[in-house]
């Protein structure tokens, strides 16, 4: 990886960890440059060359869109939400229109949902993106099994439309093992006791009608973009108990 590839990603990673909170600042992640694949863990601090094939591997696997496709949504369980796809706009559509959520220092929207089924104590949290246009596009959905440190847990709107039957579509759901997430997943780039940790990474370069679509001034045409996707797992009594699904574009 050149000093320059390096800058970049220190800084777009920088960018993105800002949206989380301090427990996930160790995130590892798996980088695609122009040197290959390099795993970089700490937040930046160690980084180490993989191979070809088990960089593109890992890579692949995390940057599968079913593995942030969020399945099996809506009152008949017929809808999904993919970050960097859907919209505010599709959100309600899915879920129902819920208040905005603001947290101090925030730049992004935060709506939260907890599943009317009797019984039934899922919870999802989707942050939308504060474009300077009007994108406004999902980049984070966390799935729970309780209100966690969602700041108005009472903000939370109920609805028909989530369940415990939500699930990614490659396989990931609630109540999962260890095992059964490392089945779908493969290694995890960094992991604890209770939580495992994904990441890739690459720079990517947008057409001139992708900027513009994305809600985009005419200046940004000629920056750099980097795409960088992670999942979060957590776990209680060895049993998944959240799921963060972030997919989040960063402009160099």
């Amino acid at each position: 990886m050149s000093r320059a590839e390096l800058f970049r990603v220190v800084l777009a990673l920088a960018v993105a960890l800002l949206l989380v909170s301090a427990s996930r600042a160790d995130a590892g992640y798996i980088w695609l440059g122009d040197g290959g694949y390099v795993w970089i863990r700490g937040g930046g601090r160690t980084s180490q060359p993989l191979s070809p094939e088990e960089g593109q591997a890992a890579f692949d696997r995390i940057m599968d869109w079913a593995q942030v496709t969020l399945d099996h949504l809506g009152p008949a369980g017929d809808q999904r939400l993919i970050p960097d796809q859907a919209d505010r706009a599709r959100v309600f559509a899915v879920l129902g229109e819920a208040p905005k959520v603001h947290m101090p220092r925030e730049i992004v929207d935060q709506y939260g949902y907890v599943s009317s089924v009797p019984g039934d104590t899922t919870r999802l949290i989707v942050l939308v993106d504060d474009c300077p246009g009007p994108c406004e596009r999902v980049f984070h959905l966390e799935l729970r099994r309780n209100p966690g440190d969602f700041p108005r847990p009472a903000a939370m709107r109920p609805t028909p439309g989530l369940s415990a039957a939500v699930a990614t579509k490659s396989g990931l759901r609630l109540g999962l093992a260890k095992d059964q997430v490392k089945a779908v997943l493969g290694w995890p780039q960094e992991e604890e006791e209770n939580v495992l940790r994904y990441g890739a990474a690459r720079a990517v370069s947008f057409s001139r009608e992708e900027v513009l679509a994305r809600g985009f001034p005419e200046k940004y045409v000629r920056m750099g973009q980097s795409t960088y996707r992670f999942i979060w797992i957590t776990f209680t009594d060895g049993r998944v108990d959240s799921i963060t699904l972030q997919h989040r574009i960063t402009w160099d």
